[in-house]
C-alpha cells in the first residue's frame, strides 16, 4: 500500500497552442477482463506528448467464454468510450482504434452473416466507428494489456502511460 502514494496521473490534458491532436483507442482481454483506455496524443511544434485520457475494465463472465468474444466485447467497450470521449473533447484530427486480436479485427472489417452475439457486437462498433480507423497493434506492446492481466503496484509504477 506505500506504493500506492507514488501512482500519479497528470491531471492537465492538453493546452490550447498545440497544433494537432489526435485520439488512440486501445482495447484487450483475457480470461479474466477486459478494457480499453484512451490515449490523446499532441504535437507542438515537433514536441509530441501522450497522455491517458480515459480507462474502462469489464470483468469477464463467470461463464466461460472465448478470448475472441471478450476481445470483442473490449472492442464494443472502446467504440461506447470513444463516444463519451468526443463528445467533450472534440478537438482530435483524427482517431485510430488499436485490438491485438486478429478476429476481432477481421469481424469488424468483414461484412458477414456472423452468429447474434458477434453480429450484434460488430453493428453496435460500425455503427460508432469508422472500420478504416481499426488497426493491429503487437499485444506485447498494447498499454491496455495491462488492465488484463494481474500485476502488483511496483509493475505499475515501471508502466511509462
Amino acid at each position: 500500500m506505500h506504493l500506492l502514494s507514488k501512482c500519479t496521473i497528470p491531471r492537465r490534458v492538453f493546452a490550447e497552442n498545440y497544433d494537432d491532436f489526435t485520439l488512440h483507442i486501445f482495447t484487450d482481454a483475457s480470461a479474466f477482463a477486459y478494457a480499453t483506455c484512451a490515449f490523446l496524443r499532441c504535437e507542438f511544434k515537433g514536441q509530441v506528448t501522450v497522455k491517458l485520457i480515459a480507462a474502462k475494465a469489464r470483468l469477464a463472465s463467470m461463464k466461460k467464454s472465448t478470448i475472441p468474444r471478450l476481445e470483442l466485447l473490449g472492442a464494443a467497450l472502446s467504440a461506447r468510450l470513444v463516444e463519451t470521449v468526443h463528445s467533450i473533447l472534440r478537438t482530435a484530427s483524427k482517431t485510430y482504434f488499436w485490438s491485438d486480436s486478429m478476429v476481432v479485427l477481421s469481424w469488424i472489417k468483414k461484412k458477414e452473416p456472423w452468429n447474434t452475439f458477434v453480429g450484434n457486437r460488430v453493428k453496435e462498433i460500425r455503427d460508432l466507428t469508422n472500420i478504416d480507423d481499426w488497426r493491429h497493434v503487437p499485444g506485447e506492446v498494447n498499454p491496455t494489456d495491462l488492465a488484463t492481466r494481474c500485476c502488483d503496484w511496483s509493475d505499475l509504477l515501471k508502466r511509462k502511460w
